[in-house]
């Protein structure tokens, strides 16, 4: 028999239509019966018939009941406002709107701008570590107050003195001759390293040409204020051309400062000199807008020290304006920081840094001053 007759074709098998595809072809013969047949089989083909009926009807994958396939328990969220909250309490509303347009501050200031002056000869504010020269800059205190000139160390500050006019030979450098003496200015120069291990030039004067007691005396030196600088009623505002030298780092330390004084005011209010005023408001939002989204939990836990002592001050300016309060020492004065600043300031840190747990701290505030207006009236 030749090769072509070996082959078997597909139609020679006896297939039905209604043979299910599966793995193996069928071997043993099946009975003929309806589909509604009920009965009992009475031999193996009825007995295979209702098998593969039955199969038919099951899905072609099941999975076993997992006994610990159980739905999660719903814990409900803790509400950042209380149901009932205080009315004195910054709505939702609001606060989403203030979060909204504070974003978009920041993103304005990002921007660069066509008109850019250039930096000022000299130091423009103090070294972020000098927080009480930062109190004397902010208030609006002249120069000599916040960067009062530093006493040299030894072996560490170098002075030169030269002259004037370069081109006399018969000078030594650093050394005036003595026929022109009474002729040329004379330059001093003082170098000295601050605080980052940095030379910086600390002084230049100026030398009279006419000597007193035989030496040079060098002019009076007064403080002068540049095109950075501007002065409010209250103090030094934070105008761009100081805020275009501050960084987030030097923002956040600056915040800190903020902070500190605000506590040491809330611990003697009676007394104190470090009174939280309305261009230090100013200052902390502009500060604010400085801060990156993300930031270390150690800067985040300045923020909320922050915002907890503004917290703090709407409470001692409720207590002084309630009127069953007989205390009139702590009357906050004009230029003091306003409840809406302070409030400006505890949305600004629970909005943009989702530290809404703070809206319970005051809300507990306002329900604690509520109370004690209400257990002195009776």
């Amino acid at each position: 028999m030749s090769a072509p007759h070996l082959k078997r074709k597909r139609d020679d098998f006896d297939d039905s239509d209604d043979d299910e595809v599966s793995l193996g072809r069928q071997v043993l013969p099946v009975a003929n019966l309806p589909q509604d047949f009920a009965g009992e089989p009475e031999d193996g083909l009825q007995y295979l018939f209702t098998v593969r009926r039955d199969a038919r009807q099951r899905p072609h994958v099941t999975r076993v009941h997992n006994p610990y396939d159980k739905p999660d328990p719903t814990i409900p969220k803790p509400s950042s406002t209380p149901a009932t909250a205080h009315p004195a309490l910054p709505s939702l509303k609001w606060r989403n709107q203030y979060a909204s347009q504070f974003r978009n501050f920041c993103k304005n200031c990002s921007q660069s701008t066509i008109h850019v002056t250039a930096a000022p000869p000299g130091k423009v504010m103090p070294h972020r570590k000098e927080r009480d020269h930062w109190w004397a800059f902010l208030a609006g205190k002249p120069e000599s107050d916040w960067n009062p000139p530093k006493k040299p160390k030894q072996n560490r500050t170098y002075t030169q003195t030269t002259r004037a006019f370069a081109d006399d030979p018969g000078t030594a450098y650093g050394t005036p001759s003595s026929s022109k003496q009474d002729e040329d200015t004379l330059v001093g120069e003082t170098w000295r390293i601050n605080e980052d291990g940095e030379v910086e030039l600390a002084q230049t004067l100026e030398y009279s040409e006419e000597p007193t007691n035989g030496k040079p005396t060098p002019p009076s030196v007064g403080p002068s204020m540049d095109a950075t600088t501007k002065l409010g009623s209250n103090g030094r505002e934070p105008t761009p051309s100081l805020l275009r030298h501050i960084d987030e780092r030097m923002a956040l330390h600056l915040l800190m400062y903020f902070a500190h004084w605000m506590n040491l005011y809330l611990e003697e209010p009676e007394t104190s000199t470090m009174v939280p005023k309305e261009s230090h408001a100013r200052w902390i939002f502009a500060l604010l807008s400085r801060v990156e989204d993300h930031i270390s939990a150690d800067d985040m836990s300045h923020l909320r020290s922050l915002a907890r002592a503004c917290i703090s001050l709407i409470k001692v300016r409720l207590l002084s304006t309630s009127p069953t309060n007989d205390v009139v020492s702590l009357v906050p004065k004009d230029d003091m920081m306003s409840t809406t600043s302070c409030w400006m300031t505890i949305t600004t840190i629970a909005e943009i840094w989702a530290q809404r747990d703070l809206w319970i701290d005051a809300e507990e505030m306002l329900q604690s001053v509520s109370t004690a207006e209400a257990g002195a009236v009776n």
